[in-house]
């Protein structure tokens, strides 16, 4: 599948109800999205706020239910959702890919100054699309927070924040180990269609893995991204650290 991607901007509601910037007006996304899906192409929008996530849901939803099944087609992001918002989500098929990063190190800043308590409770809902038995993932967006697959899964399992470490971001949407960690690998190989190679560790699939210090799912929630990495494999070959 190719990775065609539309964008829509962030026009997020904010606290005072301002709204951030549409990269791309509603119309003109209607337009790329039904273009691109006709070409055959798998589409990832990039949506931020509540009111760019409609205008990505109303151009999947103009499309044909042909143009939507097995496409496999996601929103990047998907910061803040409400319920409505993930019953569409369920209805098409879709999956989000939730940048988790912002629960950890910007939590603080979108509850108390960008977005207000009440609507910072939708940032990133895992648990309550998980609910819906909607397939997600998690991702870093590097250069907006690092690239540590372990952290993902550490803030997705405890939602802490980084200038608040007692506090907790909208606790009801915390998910177990497991659950974070198939997004992190069957569910992330399932919205690339590359689920029929990688992702889960089956014979005629190549061998990629690692090997850890500790077992995620031991160890306390708040150490999992410490643990340590002994070895990385790719397709059967060891990569890190590399043999002597």
């Amino acid at each position: 599948a190719g990775g065609g991607s539309g964008a829509a901007g962030g026009g997020s509601g904010a606290a005072g109800g301002d709204c951030g910037i549409a990269y791309v007006e509603a119309n003109t996304l209607c337009d790329i999205v039904a273009r691109r899906a006709e070409q055959g192409w798998q589409l990832v929008i990039h949506a931020n706020g509540d009111r760019a996530i409609d205008d990505a849901l109303d151009a999947f939803e103009a499309l044909p239910a042909d143009l939507r099944a097995d496409r496999r087609h996601r929103i990047e992001h998907c910061s803040f959702l409400h319920d409505d918002q993930i019953a569409r989500i369920a209805a098409m098929g879709l999956s989000p890919s939730f940048l988790i990063g912002h629960v950890h190190y910007w939590g603080q800043a979108f509850r108390d100054e960008i977005v207000g308590p009440e609507k910072a409770e939708l940032l990133d809902r895992t648990a309550s699309c998980s609910a819906a038995g909607i397939r997600w993932t998690l991702h870093s967006d590097e250069m907006v927070t690092p690239i540590g697959p372990l952290r993902y899964i550490e803030n997705a399992v405890t939602r802490n924040m980084w200038r608040e470490p007692d506090g907790v971001l909208a606790p009801q949407e915390r998910v177990d180990v497991a659950t974070a960690i198939r997004a992190m690998t069957a569910d992330a190989a399932w919205q690339c269609h590359s689920d029929g190679e990688i992702g889960t560790l089956e014979v005629g699939k190549l061998a990629d893995f690692v090997v850890l210090t500790d077992d995620p799912r031991a160890v306390a929630p708040d150490r999992i991204r410490h643990i340590e990495v002994l070895e990385t494999w790719l397709g059967g070959e060891q990569v890190h650290p590399l043999p002597a």
